[in-house]
């Protein structure tokens, strides 16, 4: 009886899986080539460009810093140290304490020598009680926002209300910018000001030397979990780099991202969701388009930021399982722009791809090795076919990271020991061995997760829609741009 199904649903579904991962992997590999060939136009424009001129400009557009600190205690000091040591002259600096139960606030006050001042914002976007408003009196660049407990997207708004720059950054306090890629950033505001929101790489800080203004990776990675991260890392932001070359960016790193402080404020601010930075950027892709409201949201491939990773293995799938929650709920939130040409190459193409690949594909791994497994244990799987799906699942992955590093070590070099890029092409080939395995199952945790709140859900979408026609029904967004 078994044996008859299996032969019988065998028939479409050894097809189906060898199209679809076939699919997606060559559109992989084009998104790929479409990176290289930015980062290979950005390199030439770099050498084109007098940078140097555009820095010491008296005419820089003030950036501020929001960085959201909760229960930090053990990293707060060095992340403001690290803001306050950059070299940028028009920054700005506002921590927000959400409500910590450990010494974070503390720290803050020993660290900057506080003191308290009135609240002399509007508060055009809602979040949780503010407790305290405070100024540094040793550095006057930054400022503390101290306030009741809330969520990650809480924290920023209430720092948003208190921005007075033009652009402003999220910064997460476990994260540290180099001084030298930070200035990269602005290039993009002088040659478009119509750019709302600027992403760039963010690398793994486990296993580096933090200097003053600068991290050194020449001994990275020291341990497996730091250096498959890294690898995925690697991955994740050159793919970013195609989707930049034909305008289909729908995620910047929370990490570090710099906004047009007017676009998001006007767009709503900051979401109740896991996944807050995926979700703004898909939400402003949603409205300017349906406005017609011209725009920039931009990706460089510049290592700016190194963010500290998950050092134990139920950290990082408590992580990958909240990350894969989140895309299903900004998905969901942002459904009517899927196969919408009213969002041109966004929804006929970005939001498609989003879906079919990054949303779905666990679930068909998930299928693929459970019939392979039944397949081989009945005798009736073509071995040809398994070799093939094998190649296509996990060979692929193998031939990417390689590539990865080949690029890597030929533009930026910031893994420039062999060492640490030997150790890296090691990890790479015996990454489908275990961590992808795992990688899988914190990945359907989180889409079972997504599923055991709907309701939740549901009800912080139509609150998402409502808001958003709202927005839209005021026509293309306008402000005063830097």
């Amino acid at each position: 009886m078994m044996e008859s199904f299996f032969e019988s649903v065998s028939i479409w579904l050894e097809p189906l899986f060898l199209i679809y991962f076939g699919s997606i992997n060559v559109l992989y590999v084009t998104l790929l080539l479409l990176g290289v060939t930015k980062i290979y136009r950005r390199e030439k424009e770099l050498k084109a460009q007098d940078f140097l001129h555009d820095i010491q400009s008296n005419s820089l557009p003030g950036i501020t810093f929001l960085m959201p600190a909760y229960n930090e205690a053990k990293d707060i000091r060095e992340a403001i140290d690290n803001l306050i040591s950059l070299t940028y002259p028009a920054k700005e600096i506002i921590v927000i304490n959400d409500g910590s139960t450990d010494e974070t606030l503390d720290i803050i006050k020993k660290r900057l020598n506080l003191v308290k001042i009135p609240e002399y914002y509007e508060k055009t976007l809602i979040s949780k009680p503010v407790r305290g408003f405070y100024r540094s009196l040793s550095h006057h660049e930054v400022w503390v926002i101290d306030k009741e407990n809330g969520t990650k997207h809480d924290a920023l708004n209430a720092g948003l209300n208190a921005v007075k720059t033009p652009y402003f950054v999220t910064f997460d306090a476990d994260s540290r910018i180099d001084n030298k890629g930070f200035e990269a950033l602005i290039r993009p505001i002088f040659t478009s000001p119509q750019t709302i929101a600027m992403g760039a790489s963010v690398r793994i800080l486990n296993g580096c030397e933090v200097g003053y203004r600068a991290i050194n990776s020449e001994d990275f990675p020291k341990s497996y979990i730091a250096a498959m991260q890294s690898l995925e890392y690697l991955r994740a932001f050159l793919m970013r780099q195609g989707w930049d070359y034909i305008g289909g960016n729908h995620i910047l790193s929370g990490a570090f991202t710099v906004f047009d402080h007017a676009a998001v404020v006007k767009s709503g601010g900051f979401q109740e969701t896991v996944a807050d930075d995926l979700e703004a950027i898909l939400r402003l892709n949603r409205i300017m388009l349906k406005t017609k409201t011209p725009y920039d949201i931009v990706y460089l491939p510049d290592p700016v930021a190194w963010t500290e990773g998950p050092t134990t293995f139920k950290e990082l799938g408590r992580q990958r399982q909240n990350w894969q929650r989140g895309l299903w709920e900004s998905l969901w939130f942002h459904k009517v722009m899927i196969f919408n040409p009213v969002y041109k190459v966004y929804g006929l193409f970005v939001m498609p791809f989003v879906v079919l690949s990054e949303a779905i594909e666990p679930i068909m791994e998930l299928i693929g090795i459970t019939y392979v497994i039944i397949g081989l244990y009945l005798g009736l799987v073509n071995i040809a076919f398994v070799w093939v799906l094998v190649f296509i699942m996990w060979g692929y992955t193998f031939v990417y990271s390689v590539f990865c590093l080949f690029i890597e070590d030929q533009s930026f070099r910031r893994y420039s020991s062999p060492r640490a890029l030997l150790l890296l092409l090691w990890y790479s080939l015996i990454e489908n061995f275990g961590y992808r395995q795992l990688t899988l199952i914190w990945r359907i945790r989180g889409i079972i997760s997504f599923f055991a709140r709907f309701p939740l859900i549901q009800k912080v979408s139509r609150r998402i829609n409502k808001m958003v026609k709202a927005i839209e029904a005021k026509g293309p967004m306008k402000w005063k741009r830097y």
